[in-house]
């Protein structure tokens, strides 16, 4: 989901949305319509999403900002834009375009619980993550452009920026990896500098932060995919660096590596993985077929299996004590996809990559909810 996350997010602000929509919002009301709640059903975990917007409107931020708060009690701020390594290793102040991102996002969270995002890795977990200054993203700038991922000046750097990040957000739990596996994947020569890089940031901020969850996540599609080869790999070299995390984070798309609507082995497999909490840091399942043309393709998605996924995830998170559960996208983006075709085009990226999660709504392209938003405030107004 981070590729296009990114792409997009380039073109606004979220301060936007604070500027338009807070204070506006009424607070989260107990509108079940016909939903039947199960007998004595509890909630043991948070519920919430990322401020994703469905297309690059005014009207859609606004829309988004207001439909996170009221149908959750936490707010995911995944944070893969770049890190401002330069002004991270000379202590100077990071740009403004990038505080007032943060101001905006910090202050549609009030009265919310904040899982934080970070990252060293770039999107396509290959290598170091971008720079981000005046922009979003923008290469690597010397002297950091050469440099291994344990690489001193690397490690000062980043450390920095994740301090000051816990002292402006004030997360409630904080993964400075996403989807740590993949690197090991892609490239596994940068795995044993990235552990160190990993290690010794976990080790500073739990001395700064002792009661402050700290942990990475990996994709779980991707660690039980069968079509990738170094699974086991991954498995094993994941399960030696969460002796240095409190909680295993899971990024899980079971129709990106062909797993059904209902993947309880996967569910059951990940339990057994590891006793340490479990959270859902992002997930999402499609409520239409995926067509993609260029790989001859097509992953098969409804309501009804979209509303089997969700009635599954949830009841597993409840049986197995999940901390929280992040829906990524609240509304299918087909106004958003239609907008920045023509970028797409100009940059020469195959619009496949982005049909992807078009279709993962709990909502569609027209704001209808589908059933698997009924499951969802089910479990939100639970108690």
């Amino acid at each position: 989901m981070n590729i296009l996350q990114n792409k997009v997010l380039m073109f606004f602000s979220i301060t936007l949305i604070t500027f338009l929509i807070f204070g506006c919002a009424k607070p989260a009301t107990e509108q079940n319509g016909n939903i039947t709640l199960e007998p004595n059903l509890k909630r043991s975990f948070f519920m919430g999403f990322t401020p994703f917007p469905w297309d690059m409107t005014i009207d859609a931020i606004m829309d988004t900002a207001k439909f996170i708060v009221e149908n959750g009690d936490m707010v995911s701020h995944h944070l893969e834009q770049g890190v401002p390594w330069i002004e991270a290793l000379d202590d100077k102040p990071f740009h403004p375009n990038m505080m007032k991102d943060w101001q905006g996002r910090k202050d549609m969270s009030k009265g919310k619980k904040i899982f934080l995002s970070l990252t060293p890795l770039n999107e396509s977990r290959n290598k170091m993550e971008f720079y981000r200054g005046k922009d979003e993203d923008m290469p690597v700038p010397a002297p950091f452009n050469n440099k291994m991922l344990n690489d001193p000046i690397v490690k000062k750097a980043y450390l920095t920026y994740c301090q000051r990040a816990v002292e402006f957000f004030q997360p409630d739990y904080l993964a400075i990896t996403i989807e740590a596996n993949e690197l090991f994947h892609n490239t596994p020569d940068l795995w044993t500098s990235f552990v160190e890089l990993y290690k010794d940031t976990y080790t500073a901020l739990k001395k700064d932060y002792p009661k402050l969850p700290i942990f990475f996540t990996v994709s779980l599609h991707n660690m039980t995919n069968l079509g990738w080869k170094d699974r086991e790999e991954q498995q094993t070299e994941i399960k030696k660096l969460l002796e240095y995390s409190d909680v295993l984070g899971v990024s899980y798309y079971p129709f990106m590596a062909g797993q059904s609507e209902k993947p309880i082995e996967t569910l059951d497999w990940i339990r057994k993985f590891t006793d340490k909490p479990l959270a859902i840091t992002e997930t999402g399942f499609p409520a239409e077929d995926i067509v993609l043309k260029s790989y001859n393709m097509t992953i098969k998605g409804s309501p009804e299996m979209q509303e089997t996924y969700f009635k599954t995830l949830l009841g597993r998170g409840n049986q197995d004590g999940y901390l929280f559960v992040i829906d990524f996208l609240y509304r299918d983006y087909d106004a958003l996809f239609k907008t920045i075709s023509a970028q797409l085009e100009k940059r020469d990226l195959t619009m496949d990559i982005f049909l992807v999660w078009r279709d993962c709504g709990l909502v569609d392209e027209n704001g209808v909810k589908r059933p698997a938003f009924d499951v969802w405030k089910s479990y939100l107004s639970a108690k």
